[in-house]
């Protein structure tokens, strides 16, 4: 079987990873192409770019990637005539994948597509429907929590549900797959004494230009609290050299790429809004959310975003669960988010498990790879 498979960011890259070993069960001789990161490549995937020139955040980091992009669209266009796969496999990335799938429903292929563009969230909703329908209407869609559901429920292909987040409350026996694992493995009872949690986990996000724009801010604003802070940041491997010459001469932070360390090792955090921020609270690791973003991206958001949340758990639950702060880095020099800080770590509680259980309810079927793998055997003849 061939298929053409696409994710341009990290967490797209995991639900692509976890869905190709999936399929590479009944599929042992799968040949796949396409566009993804490490742990996709991991799965066989042959890949035309590495995905750190794919992830792009914001309307300045898009229009100053322009021209590659514009070019990589129309080589995986090409990619998709030339290979003529059974499946098109595609997770979230909405700016290059919906155009993707569009083409590729015109060529007759197959598409499954996981994390589509979140609609619930713009003014515009309807609109916005009904120009997405027109792209996407035949193919089989994978949302990954029920409210999202109502918005493609007329698009007219196959619709499922489930999410593939590691671990949510009342789930703890649910397999997982972590950016360490290549794998979805069961968890099992360690006899390794547990890390004790006593430092500050910094999550700047997955995309060089967020990174950038992010990490230094918070890194000098944390300079100025009284405590001593004993820090970790997180980042894929392919930051990792970006992210150290950020750092240069500070001294006491540690570089991670297995989030399961930087958990265990977690009193608290800062992170970019994302499905990090969901990571951490299923973890009860109190978590401050901070987004320094361009211009561009802040003035289009507040002009097409439904007023309200950014993060993850935020949305989920209709409320303040973690701190938010969003703005540009001139209104981060001026007015910067308290910190909040007792020496070194956050004041405040663990998620409580009552907002776990809540959190759960919310997200639905934590099957996202059994889902999305029979959604996939079910377009095949």
């Amino acid at each position: 079987m061939k298929v053409f498979a696409g994710a341009g960011e990290s967490s797209g890259d995991r639900i692509l990873a976890a869905l190709l070993h999936g399929l590479r069960g009944p599929f042992p001789d799968m040949e796949v192409r396409g566009f993804g990161g490490p742990l996709s490549r991991m799965q066989g995937l042959n890949s035309l770019f590495p995905m750190e020139k794919m992830a792009v955040n914001g309307v300045g980091d898009v229009l100053q990637r322009g021209a590659f992009l514009a070019s990589a669209y129309v080589r995986l266009r090409k990619l998709l005539r030339d290979f003529r796969p059974d499946l098109v496999l595609l997770a979230d990335y909405p700016g290059m994948n919906v155009g993707l799938a569009r083409h590729a429903l015109a060529l007759g292929h197959r598409v499954h597509f996981v994390a589509p563009p979140q609609l619930w969230a713009y003014r515009d909703a309807e609109a916005r429907v009904q120009r997405l329908k027109r792209s996407l209407k035949g193919a089989s869609l994978q949302v990954l929590f029920p409210f999202e559901e109502e918005a493609y429920s007329s698009f007219g292909g196959p619709l499922c549900q489930g999410h593939f987040f590691a671990q949510s409350a009342g789930q703890a026996g649910q397999e997982s797959f972590s950016h360490e694992n290549t794998l979805p493995v069961l968890p099992t009872p360690s006899t390794k004494p547990q890390e004790t949690r006593n430092r500050l986990l910094l999550c700047p996000g997955s995309r060089a230009a967020i990174v950038r724009r992010n990490l230094s801010l918070w890194l000098d604003h944390l300079s100025t609290s009284d405590g001593a802070l004993d820090v970790d940041i997180l980042t894929p491997e392919f930051l990792v050299s970006q992210v150290k010459e950020i750092i240069r001469d500070r001294f006491g932070i540690v570089v991670l790429t297995s989030p399961e360390k930087a958990f265990s090792r977690a009193a608290c955090a800062i992170a970019f809004p994302g499905t990090m921020t969901l990571e951490l609270f299923l973890r009860r690791i109190p978590t401050k959310v901070w987004a320094v973003l361009d211009p561009l991206t802040l003035w289009s958001g507040r002009r097409k975003l439904h007023p309200g949340f950014i993060a993850l758990p935020n949305i989920l639950l209709g409320r303040a669960a973690f701190p938010e702060w969003v703005g540009m880095a001139r209104d981060f020099a001026r007015t910067p988010p308290p910190l909040a800080l007792s020496g070194d770590a956050f004041l405040g509680e663990p998620v409580a498990v009552e907002d776990l259980v809540a959190l759960d309810e919310k997200m639905g079927s934590p099957e996202g790879v059994a889902v999305g793998v029979h959604a996939c055997l079910e377009l095949l003849p």
